[in-house]
């Protein structure tokens, strides 16, 4: 059968193009670069703010030291986080200071570590609180729900609240995403047995637990 140049180019063409498609081309295998996470974490109070107290323990120690905790699992994750901290001893600090020290490390998120108090010895429960709900909601929501601590006396998950607003200036005044979290009530007798046990298990949990919703919150 006879073909005209015409319609041979055409088929050529067609050719040409069922190939290009059919056959990937191969390309070197490239390694991912680190993604830099940067970590605001805030230790709440400090100074001669105490915040919540039962017998010796202060609130703000405690946030201190879990804020360490959970600072040394960002680090040791090897998933290029880095870790700014609001303070790192015990001073008083401002919401403008804490802000501005996460501010300028220009840091993705921004976590404030609490816990809470009650004249009712009974209460214990989690709860996250976010500033702007454009800003902070999404963020916040991720720590509460990844966050599931067991009840001191071990018989099944502390309970959560569903978090809601308060205008902290910390949360309002920080450019990123930020959360505040009351991790546990420190005036819970069953809680502060374990809190001041000398060993920080508890402590190490609750920055655990932190350090899932962070994970969430990034996807690693």
């Amino acid at each position: 059968m006879k073909t005209s140049s015409g319609a041979l180019g055409a088929v050529l063409l067609a050719a040409a193009l069922i190939l290009s498609t059919s056959v990937p081309a191969l390309a070197a295998p490239r390694t991912p670069s680190p993604i830099p996470r940067r970590v605001c974490l805030d230790s709440g109070h400090g100074g001669a703010d105490p915040g919540a107290t039962y017998g010796a323990l202060r609130e703000k120690d405690l946030t201190l030291d879990i804020a360490n905790r959970l600072g040394t699992l960002l680090l040791n994750a090897g998933a290029g986080f880095s870790v700014v901290m609001t303070r790192t001893d015990d001073r008083a600090l401002g919401n403008t200071e804490r802000a501005t020290v996460c501010n300028d490390a220009r840091a993705d998120v921004v976590l404030s570590i609490h816990l809470n108090g009650s004249t009712d010895a009974s209460v214990d429960y989690f709860q996250a609180f976010y500033g702007k709900r454009a800003k902070d909601a999404a963020f916040t929501q991720a720590i509460s729900d990844s966050y599931s601590l067991t009840k001191p006396d071990g018989t099944g998950p502390l309970p959560k609240h569903a978090p809601t607003n308060f205008a902290s200036g910390l949360l309002l005044k920080t450019k990123a995403p930020a959360c505040l979290a009351e991790t546990v009530f420190l005036t819970n007798p069953s809680e502060a047995a374990q809190l001041g046990d000398g060993i920080g298990t508890r402590q190490q949990h609750i920055a655990e637990q932190l350090f899932n919703g962070l994970r969430a919150w990034y996807r690693v």
